[in-house]
């Protein structure tokens, strides 16, 4: 085989490779949003009953903040204050929270947020 022939197969079987990996995690189950968690989700936390201890569990950087601004917190869309208020509701009542981060949160709700926004939707 002369060195083209060579050169022309080896970039065919790096290339087959290279679309055969996918670039994929690994893992074969469903890809979760990393700023969702549904109420199934939720459900799967066992004996966590606050939506504050759920959430630090399933999704912590949500809790984080950046610097010294934390999180707006939004209850079927009315703004409740800070995380602090997650402790107050329930798991069960939950049917989904979304995490807007701070860029997005800005540009939906105004400047204040710069902390994002968790938007919590109760059944």
């Amino acid at each position: 085989m002369g060195p083209v022939r060579l050169a022309a197969v080896v970039g065919l079987a790096l290339l087959a490779a290279a679309c055969a990996s996918g670039g994929g995690s690994g893992d074969s189950g469903p890809r979760r949003d990393r700023n969702l968690i549904t109420g199934e989700e939720l459900t799967q936390t066992g004996e966590l009953t606050t939506l504050f201890d759920a959430i630090r569990r399933l999704r912590p950087t949500w809790l984080r903040g950046r610097g010294n601004l934390s999180a707006k917190v939004f209850i079927d869309g009315v703004e409740l204050g800070g995380t602090g208020v997650l402790r107050d509701y329930r798991v069960d009542e939950v049917r989904e929270c979304r995490f807007v981060p701070a860029a997005d949160a800005t540009m939906r709700f105004g400047t204040g947020y710069g902390g994002g926004v968790i938007q919590v939707f109760r059944k």
